[in-house]
């Protein structure tokens, strides 16, 4: 059975970068930013911890390589933020400073040590050799080169969705709020 991993490493980003894109589109500031600025290095620190170079790791560094991982990386944030942008035109002006957050903060490095132990806690070092092998086949290439895009667009149709049907969940969520408040 062939796995696609890109997808979940998507969706992972594509939250993160929506989490990061409505606080920044809320003008939430939850701390002082001299604060965020000396928790920075400890929060990097901890990222970019060693990860041991035990074969199992390597296995998971090969597999990540053939995945072209640090590109999808880079241009799952680039799509990401740019239809952020187009939902939330207000937002352009900040675009350039968003990008060199989430490229600081989402950057496949910054990611690598933790991506490292979440596959090797899902697959065993002969899974992960087998996933390489598939994604040196020309299916597996071509995979790597059609999935982001095709992740794009499938999110695109879920937002999409979800805005054409805004008023059902706006009417159950105060449909609910009114059963809430009767019942205090």
């Amino acid at each position: 059975m062939k796995v696609c991993l890109r997808p979940a490493v998507r969706f992972c980003l594509t939250s993160a970068l929506g989490v990061a894109l409505v606080f920044a589109s809320e003008g939430v500031h939850a701390q002082d930013p001299s604060d965020a600025a000396a928790e920075a290095p400890a929060a990097e620190a901890a990222a970019e911890a060693e990860v041991e170079k035990d074969s199992h790791t390597l296995a998971v560094e090969a597999l990540l390589d053939s995945m072209n991982m640090k590109e999808t990386t880079q241009q799952t944030v680039d799509q990401m933020l740019q239809m952020q942008i187009q939902q939330q035109p207000q937002m352009a002006a900040f675009q350039d400073v968003m990008k060199a957050f989430l490229h600081k903060h989402l950057s496949f490095e910054s990611l690598k040590p933790d991506l490292i132990k979440l596959y090797k806690t899902e697959f065993t070092e002969p899974e992960i050799k087998a996933l390489t092998d598939f994604y040196n086949t020309p299916v597996g290439k071509k995979a790597i080169e059609k999935l982001p895009t095709l992740s794009a667009a499938g999110a695109q149709i879920g937002m999409q969705r979800v805005q054409a049907n805004m008023g059902e969940l706006q009417t159950a969520i105060l449909k609910r709020q009114s059963e809430l408040q009767q019942q205090q």
